[in-house]
C-alpha cells in the first residue's frame, strides 16, 4: 500500500493498480475519466452526480443510466 497523494490527475502504467478515493464536496455533474480516448471509449469513465442536481443539456438528466438511440 502506497502513501496517499493529493492530485487532480495521475498516470497509470501497464500492470499498475490504483485505488482512488475522492472528495465529492462540490455539487454538480462530474466525470472521472481517462484522458486516453480509446480507454475512455472502452469504459474508463465514471459519471458522478448528486441527487437533485439537473442539467438543461439532453442525455445527462439521469447520468447513472445508459441510453441507446
Amino acid at each position: 500500500m502506497g502513501s496517499p497523494l493529493w492530485v487532480d490527475t495521475f498516470d497509470v502504467r501497464p500492470g499498475e493498480v490504483w485505488e482512488v478515493v475522492f472528495r465529492a464536496s462540490n455539487p454538480g455533474i462530474w466525470m472521472n475519466h481517462c484522458h486516453n480516448l480509446p480507454h475512455a471509449h472502452q469504459g474508463m469513465m465514471l459519471p458522478v452526480r448528486y441527487d437533485g442536481v439537473t442539467t438543461p443539456f439532453g442525455g445527462m438528466r439521469d447520468a447513472g443510466s445508459r441510453r441507446h438511440h
